[in-house]
């Protein structure tokens, strides 16, 4: 036992002074730009600085990224994403919005997602310090969103009524700002977690519901002003060079 104990000894030095050396190699090592793949949840915000989105029917989704940034100096530089994000709707806020029954129970609910789409580039500041970056960026860009197609059907109902709200595409300026944190696993790798928030202030053209009661049948306008807001909270793996 007492012969195993010296060879371990070394073995255990050896091995904390490889682990101290790449640390000390990685810390130094001064990447001047990345690419990164993000995927994560999306929260929408019913308050934006565009002003209140009033009918708020998006529940949380998903969301993903794909970015690059440069460095110029040794902390200032640019940065470009593209980012994806899909939300369910929830049918109670849409009943609530239209007056009806507030009950989802009481109907038969059929819902495609919001998809929103943006383009984003901005400065970027990146503060290292030692197998960590902390980024920290300020973007604008485009943005597209689809909204979701619903169809809602009541039940139990001696007369039949159905709502139906037609998909439209709007596009608007679109404002960003966000944090990341990389650690480095290496010399070219490194994973990341993310906080962005994503603002637009979308106008749908010919936004509309129809109604069916019974023979009955109506068409009624929705507020186009629709201002979006997203707090995605996403991670990833980054590869540096």
């Amino acid at each position: 036992m007492k012969r195993l104990l010296l060879p371990l000894m070394m073995l255990s030095l050896l091995a904390s002074e490889a682990v101290a050396q790449k640390n000390f190699i990685l810390s130094t090592l001064q990447h001047k730009g990345f690419v990164s793949v993000t995927t994560g949840y999306n929260m929408p915000a019913c308050n934006t600085p565009f002003g209140k989105n009033t009918n708020d029917v998006l529940v949380n989704g998903q969301y993903a990224q794909t970015s690059a940034g440069y460095r110029f100096g040794r902390q200032l530089g640019v940065v470009g994403s593209y980012n994806y994000g899909t939300n369910a709707v929830q049918p109670g806020a849409m009943l609530h919005t239209n007056g009806q029954s507030a009950d989802p129970a009481a109907w038969d609910t059929k819902a495609t997602h919001c998809i929103t789409q943006s383009i984003m580039v901005g400065p970027l500041l990146t503060i290292p310090t030692g197998r960590f970056l902390f980024d920290l960026q300020v973007t604008a860009g485009y943005a597209q969103s689809r909204s979701a197609r619903v169809e809602m059907t009541s039940v139990n109902r001696d007369q039949p009524v159905s709502l139906m709200t037609p998909s439209r595409t709007a596009q608007a300026l679109a404002l960003g700002a966000g944090a990341t944190v990389r650690y480095k696993l290496n010399r070219w790798l490194a994973v990341h977690s993310s906080l962005q928030y994503m603002t637009a202030n979308m106008q749908y053209k010919d936004l509309t519901q129809e109604i069916n009661l019974g023979n009955q049948h109506s068409v009624q306008p929705i507020t186009p002003h629709q201002p979006m807001g997203f707090m995605n909270f996403g991670a990833g793996v980054s590869f540096l060079f």
